[in-house]
């Protein structure tokens, strides 16, 4: 097996701690310039104080109909590729399973406040028992030490589709020290150890893996939103939307610039490590000018993991209804990334953004060893605004072998995807070191986008637009060099290459009249690729509808009510030359958070589902069926 890999690790460490030291040492004229803001009170030398913050969460879920049995269960959960169309929220990729959890985590957070230094801890303890694919899934991210999405095995998670309640059970219970730090007076130096997030990052360079769960919400957003997220309480904190990294971190300011270091390890499936370097630079004047540069390196190693696509060892491909599906083995990856970023005021009223990425990749199992090579990334952007409108204009170039190692991450139930699911995060299974949206990868074209407000405020509206094509056909040849990527296209002959294309509809709009807030959030994907007449197999042409209405009001400071509907569908077809895609969710929820004292809110929701379609296979069962869903949960903080 290949051992995890730190290819020029040393190295790397050894040349970014000179950058730092000769960051820390060198005179800034900046800091001279620039006034130090006002010293807000803090505790006395000696002192230490006590934070408390807790939660509990209970889901409880029903579900019936055929759909809750699909076909293809059996070799899921056995690893073939070809994914189940339910039971799955498509909005979210989770599993909508019968059965109730409950899921608890306290963290206690200690904080000395010393002479020249402060310190301080995260101490914590989780809880969860009952249906283990509702606690992971429909509550807040688990407790990190009993997080099946970060590669811990103490809860008996499994691929299941149990057709009542009791199936998918279990508990686990674990305390541990999750997290530390050491910091100046001033924090101009900070060091973390343990369970952390970023301070700062390029986001083509490097973003930590999307948090896999349902985050409970008053309401559903479409996963392409423009809008502000579900509405809130301002005492309801938002819930992490990314996984925490775990290593050490050190960031260092001086004037306008900061500084971070990181050595971490990645969230993985069980026995296939992988681990980051990075360290980058932001200088930040404001008003938003701002400057970074970043550099990443990562290793994996360990098992060999089995992937959807090509160029891995022992290649083939599996034909059936969901089309040519790749398969093979990859391990022992290295990748290293080179980011730098500018916004700035490019005139007035005209604010202008650059960014470039240079990648290299390579790995010990693969089919064609030495056929790969180095990817870019650019992106070019302008904004007017006039008023209370601007109008933003944006050119992206995502090459097929930029940003492309292969991070299978979370549980193997989160790795579902019929081949035609859209949107998700690239390739559904892997985690993308980048943030690939709006542009996937082999992907160019432009966006616009356009916002603007009433003078009232009471009327919000914000319309985008897309059309990217692939840069390079994915065929048979293409897939199987190191590192060629697609995000969505599957391998079609050499000699019928096609180009696809991908068009981008987005509304958000909001009205805020003196009894509530009403709120439209819709978003449509077209996918196109035209095939040959003798390759139907290669034939992509659906669309992709999804709206969410929703009214919220606030009854008093401390009660926010909110009820609405919401629609995904998908029509069309995809690895077959006539429609083979028709589904659709309805969902009606309805939900209330509730500010009970300044230490303690809650929140209520309840959604019913409807589940409606074709089936993904000729002649195959229906993928109907309806659940029901309640979700409640309960914040202290001391």
């Amino acid at each position: 097996m290949p051992r995890l890999h730190h290819v020029a690790t040393r190295s790397n460490v050894a040349a970014i701690a000179l950058v730092f030291a000769a960051f820390a040492l060198a005179p800034s004229a900046a800091a001279a310039q620039t006034p130090s803001p006002a010293p807000s009170p803090t505790p006395r030398p000696g002192t230490i104080r006590w934070a408390l913050d807790a939660h509990t969460t209970f889901v409880s879920q029903g579900t019936s109909g055929p759909g809750i049995a699909p076909p293809e269960a059996a070799g899921f959960a056995g690893g073939d590729p070809l994914s189940p169309l339910s039971p799955y929220d498509v909005f979210s990729s989770a599993p909508l399973v019968p059965g109730n959890a409950s899921e608890s985590a306290l963290y206690l957070r200690p904080a000395y406040f010393g002479t020249t230094f402060d310190l301080s801890l995260v101490l914590g303890a989780g809880y969860v028992r009952g249906s283990t694919t509702n606690a992971a899934y429909w509550g807040e991210p688990l407790f990190a030490p009993l997080n099946p999405h970060l590669g811990a095995q103490m809860l008996p998670l499994r691929i299941a589709f149990p057709n009542h309640a009791g199936q998918d059970d279990g508990s686990a219970f674990v305390a541990s020290v999750l997290s530390g730090s050491i910091a100046t007076k001033d924090r101009s130096l900070v060091l973390k150890a343990g369970w952390f997030d970023l301070t700062q990052t390029v986001p083509f360079a490097f973003v930590q893996p999307a948090a896999t769960n349902a985050n409970p919400a008053l309401a559903i957003a479409t996963p392409e939103t423009l809008g502000d997220g579900p509405p809130n309480l301002d005492a309801w904190q938002p819930s992490p939307s990314v996984l925490p990294l775990h290593g050490i971190d050190l960031t260092a300011k001086r004037g306008l610039a900061t500084l971070e270091l990181t050595d971490a390890s990645l969230p993985t499936l069980p026995a296939t490590p992988a681990r980051i370097v990075t360290g980058s630079l932001v200088i930040d004047h404001g008003e938003g000018t701002k400057y970074a540069l970043q550099y990443l390196h990562l290793g994996t190693g360990g098992d060999l993991v089995s992937t959807t696509v090509l160029y891995g060892a022992n290649p083939r491909i599996e034909f059936g209804p969901q089309g040519p599906l790749p398969v093979s083995t990859i391990g022992g990856q290295r990748q290293r990334i080179y980011a730098a970023s500018a916004s700035f005021h490019a005139a007035k009223a005209l604010d202008a953004v650059a960014e470039f990425g240079h990648s290299t990749y390579d790995a010990d199992a693969v089919a064609e060893p030495g056929t790969g090579k180095a990817g870019n990334y650019l992106h070019l952007g302008l904004t007017r605004t006039l008023g209370r409108t601007s109008a933003t204009v944006d050119l992206y170039r995502n090459e097929a072998y930029y940003a492309n190692a292969l991070l299978p991450y979370g549980t193997p139930e989160n790795v579902w995807s019929v081949a035609w699911s859209w949107p998700g995060q690239w390739l559904k299974s892997n985690y993308q070191l980048i943030n690939d949206f709006p542009v996937n990868i082999d992907r160019q074209g432009y966006r616009i986008k356009v916002a603007t407000k009433d003078a009232a405020g009471r009327l919000d509206v914000r319309a985008a637009y897309a059309n990217f094509g692939q840069i390079e056909p994915i065929t048979y040849s293409n897939a199987l060099r190191t590192g060629f990527i697609d995000g969505f296209f599957l391998p079609q002959p050499d000699a019928f290459a096609s180009l696809g294309r991908q068009h981008q509809y987005l509304l958000f709009a909001a009205w805020h009249p003196p009894f509530g807030d009403l709120t439209l959030d819709y978003a449509e994907d077209t996918m196109r690729r035209p095939a040959a007449f003798l390759h139907p197999e290669d034939t992509v042409s659906y669309d992709n509808p999804e709206a969410a209405l929703t009214f919220s009001r606030h009854l008093g400071k401390r009660t926010l009510v909110s009820a609405g509907l919401a629609r995904y569908g998908m029509r069309g077809s995809f690895g077959q030359g006539y429609t083979n895609v028709d589904f659709a969710e309805r969902i009606v929820f309805a939900g209330v958070q509730l500010a009970q004292s300044p230490h303690t809110i809650a929140l209520l929701t309840l959604r019913r589902t409807a589940f409606g379609g074709i089936p993904s296979a000729l002649g195959g069962p229906s993928p109907n069926f309806t659940a029901t869903s309640l979700v409640f949960e309960q914040r202290y903080k001391l």
